[in-house]
């Protein structure tokens, strides 16, 4: 990706993630029903939710007009440079809405396939080139960002569940986020030029997004096992967004880390008590969590808005 004003086309992120949004409301089995009151795990849900629609709206670039640019080569060889087609055909064929863009799934789903495999091409690239000192830890988060993608991309057809195929979805939508967030990056170390917050942030919005969905999956209704499934999902998002502070405004970065660090923790203690671990978990403990992260994310969204302007 261009660093600077130029703005590849699947940084608008409009594809509508509908499919995100649903999780299974499969019948409560007995011995899940017994092992926690779910009333208890219903957090933040309702604060998240107004705080992020304000974050993402703000964050996502606006889409180039015009013909096409030529990305310059990086000094790795030609790593990453097709990377801005590879993400926009990945989230068409599984984010794509219109009915004019569903009757060509079959082609869609081709240009994906070919996309993961160019995915794949990078990062043997990454691994065969001498990378520059300044792109190590850049080049190393995009191997991990694009392995957690490939992954998710090929077990996606495997899997059965409703909260399976849910959290797949989730893990392709913020990891190819996060993907252009990395490419960005490498474009801007290549070129020596300045970050821009509203370019970088791509990422960490998509990561938000998904705690959002997650979040919002822990109703007082929905059974423990999708209760669990989310909880799943919020702990490995806490973890990668944890990763995506590294963004030029060091006051966002240390927001990040510490809002991404206690969702990890509210999660794992979640997860004990949906275990039949968490003896020592209580309602207050949870309740405060719970506080805490509707702070901290209230915190992250206003300095969001306030950098992406």
């Amino acid at each position: 990706m261009w660093c600077g004003a130029v703005r590849p086309s699947w940084t608008t992120l409009n594809f509508n993630p509908s499919r995100t949004k649903e999780r299974s409301n499969d019948p409560p089995h007995s011995k899940e029903s017994n092992i926690v009151s779910l009333q208890i795990l219903k957090r933040y849900g309702a604060v998240l939710t107004v705080g992020l629609l304000e974050l993402a709206v703000l964050a996502v670039p606006t889409a180039l007009s015009g013909a096409a640019q030529t990305k310059p080569v990086l000094p790795t060889k030609q790593i990453v440079t097709s990377s801005d087609k590879y993400i926009n055909a990945i989230r068409t064929y599984f984010f794509c809405q219109t009915t004019k863009c569903k009757k060509a799934a079959a082609s869609h789903k081709a240009a994906a396939d070919t996309a993961i495999s160019g995915i794949k091409s990078e990062i043997k690239l990454m691994k065969a080139d001498a990378v520059p000192t300044s792109q190590v830890a850049l080049v190393a988060k995009y191997k991990v960002d694009a392995g957690a993608l490939i992954a998710a991309y090929v077990a996606y057809p495997k899997k059965t569940s409703a909260d399976e195929l849910s959290n797949n979805i989730g893990i392709i939508y913020y990891q190819s986020s996060n993907l252009g967030s990395d490419d960005y990056l490498l474009g801007c170390a290549q070129t020596k030029s300045s970050v821009i917050f509203k370019e970088w942030s791509v990422g960490v919005v998509g990561v938000a997004y998904a705690m959002q969905v997650d979040t919002q999956a822990e109703t007082t209704t929905a059974p423990a096992s999708t209760i669990l499934s989310a909880n799943e999902s919020l702990l490995a998002e806490a973890t990668s967004m944890i990763s995506d502070a590294n963004g030029p405004n060091a006051q966002f970065n240390a927001l990040v880390v510490q809002f991404a660090t206690t969702q990890a923790l509210d999660s794992r203690d979640s997860l004990l008590i949906l275990e039949g671990k968490g003896k020592s978990v209580t309602r207050a403990d949870l309740k405060a969590l719970a506080t805490k992260l509707t702070s901290e994310f209230k915190s992250l969204s206003a300095l969001q808005n306030k950098l992406a302007k």
